[in-house]
C-alpha cells in the first residue's frame, strides 16, 4: 500500500508539474494577449486620430471650396461687368494720312494740312475732307502728327491747335535732306472741341504712296 501511494503520489506531483506548466504556459499567453490588445487599442486610437484630422481636412477643403465657388461667380459677374461696360464705352480712334504725290507749300499764311486718306476712323470723329478732328464726348484724348519735308529754302514747321489755342509747335531749319517733324500732346476736350495740325506760313512737306504725312489720335477715357 505504501509503494503504490507513492505511485500515486508520484503520479499526482507529475500532474501537478504539468498544470503548473500549462498555467505558466496560458500566463504567457494571456500577457502576450494583453499586449497585442494593447497594440490594437493604440492602433486604434491612432487611426480614430487620423479620421478625425482627415474629416476636419474635408471640412477645411469644403469651406474653401465654397469660398473659391463665391470667388469664381463674384469674377464672373465683374468680367460680365466690363464686358458690358466695355460693350457701352464709347471708342473714338482715328489715323489718316496725307494723300499726297508731291508736295504741299510754302503757303503765304498758316493753313490747316487736310489728312485725306483714311487709315482708321472709328466713330467718324476726324473729317478727311476738313482735316479737324472734333470731340464726339468729354474726355482725354492723345493726338499725334508725323510729317515729312525736303528742301534747302522752306522751313518745316507745324503746330497743333485746339480750337483756336496752339497747343505747340515744331520746326525743323531747312536742309538738303529729308527731315521728319513729330509731335503728340494728350488733351483734355469738351464735346465739340476741334483739334487740327496747321503747316506754317513758307513751310513745306513732302509725300508719297509710303505715307510719310500722318495724323492720328484717339480716346483714352471719358470724364
Amino acid at each position: 500500500m505504501v509503494v503504490e501511494q507513492r505511485v500515486q503520489l508520484t503520479s499526482a506531483q507529475c500532474r501537478l508539474q504539468s498544470s503548473q506548466s500549462q498555467i505558466e504556459e496560458l500566463k504567457k499567453e494571456n500577457t502576450a494577449l494583453k499586449n497585442r490588445l494593447l497594440d490594437l487599442t493604440l492602433e486604434n486610437s491612432a487611426m480614430n486620430n487620423r479620421l478625425l484630422t482627415t474629416e476636419n481636412q474635408m471640412e477645411e477643403l469644403k469651406r474653401l471650396n465654397g469660398a473659391l465657388e463665391g470667388r469664381v461667380v463674384s469674377t464672373e459677374v465683374g468680367v460680365e461687368a466690363l464686358r458690358e461696360e466695355n460693350a457701352n464705352r464709347p471708342k473714338v480712334a482715328f489715323s489718316s494720312a496725307s494723300g499726297l504725290n508731291g508736295y504741299v507749300g510754302p503757303l503765304g499764311v498758316d493753313t490747316i494740312l487736310v489728312f485725306s486718306k483714311e487709315i482708321t476712323n472709328i466713330g467718324n470723329a476726324f473729317s478727311p475732307i476738313t482735316g479737324v478732328f472734333t470731340a464726339p464726348l468729354r474726355g482725354v484724348y492723345y493726338f499725334r502728327f508725323n510729317v515729312l519735308g525736303y528742301s534747302s529754302s522752306n522751313r518745316l514747321a507745324l503746330c497743333l491747335y485746339k480750337n483756336k489755342e496752339k497747343i505747340f509747335d515744331v520746326t525743323e531749319d531747312p536742309k538738303e535732306t529729308f527731315e521728319y517733324a513729330v509731335g503728340g500732346a494728350t488733351l483734355l476736350l469738351q464735346q465739340g472741341d476741334h483739334v487740327y495740325v496747321k503747316l506754317r506760313r513758307n513751310s513745306q512737306i513732302h509725300d508719297n504712296s509710303d505715307n510719310h504725312c500722318t495724323f492720328s489720335g484717339f480716346l483714352l477715357f471719358s470724364v
